[in-house]
């Protein structure tokens, strides 16, 4: 399955828009940020064990991460929160509000206030896929909306195999090769220690901070 998201920023300085994609296939997951064109994907190895890697579209390049090596200071750990960018752990905290349709079509509108910002979540627990999310405080809005959603198997396993082609390095050599213009420039813009983009760090990490409380 493919998701497909906007996300409307509203702020202070003005009005953002970006873009997020959701791939999933058996055992392995993906966000694609087409503004950076980067694709982050974890691949559950096990019950407890994730395997992140990061994929530099533009430049068919792969940094691979062992399971249980930290990617941004932190090891990954929490499968539902990459599966379904919502974790479980989070609805767990949410209230819900209202409950429409039947069957596949039941979506569900979950909500919680947190210091101050306000959550609206409406999910779609057949697919445990959200279809839209708010966080609105007095400083800022912020919104996601499902834009499609495909099922073409062909296409998705298509996605996964391009970037399983690409020339992949073992994140605990880079520092070893000096020699890889492109690794230089990584390092150096801080994509590879650091965060993907400026849009994952904020929005991504400012979320999943939300699921810990």
């Amino acid at each position: 399955m493919v998701a497909r998201y906007t996300v409307n920023t509203h702020n202070a300085r003005g009005e953002q828009q970006k873009l997020l994609e959701l791939w999933r296939n058996e055992g392995v997951v993906a966000h694609r940020y087409p503004q950076t064109q980067i694709t982050e994907a974890w691949e559950l190895v096990n019950a407890s064990l994730i395997k992140p890697t990061r994929y530099f579209d533009a430049h068919a390049r792969a940094i691979e991460y062992q399971p249980g090596e930290k990617v941004h200071g932190k090891s990954e750990t929490n499968w539902s929160f990459r599966n379904q960018l919502f974790s479980d752990e989070l609805i767990a905290t949410m209230t819900e509000t209202s409950r429409t349709g039947s069957g596949c079509n039941t979506l569900i509108t979950f909500e919680r206030e947190d210091n101050g910002t306000r959550l609206t979540l409406i999910w779609q627990p057949a697919l445990k896929l959200a279809t839209s999310f708010t966080a609105e405080s007095t400083h800022q809005s912020v919104h996601w909306t499902l834009t499609n959603t495909e099922f073409d198997k062909q296409q998705i396993e298509q996605f996964f195999a391009e970037r399983y082609a690409y020339q992949s390095t073992d994140f605990a050599d880079i520092g070893d090769d000096h020699t890889d213009p492109f690794l230089t420039r990584m390092v150096h813009q801080g994509f590879i220690e650091k965060a993907a983009s400026g849009y994952y760090n904020s929005d991504g990490d400012a979320l999943q901070g939300g699921h810990q409380h």
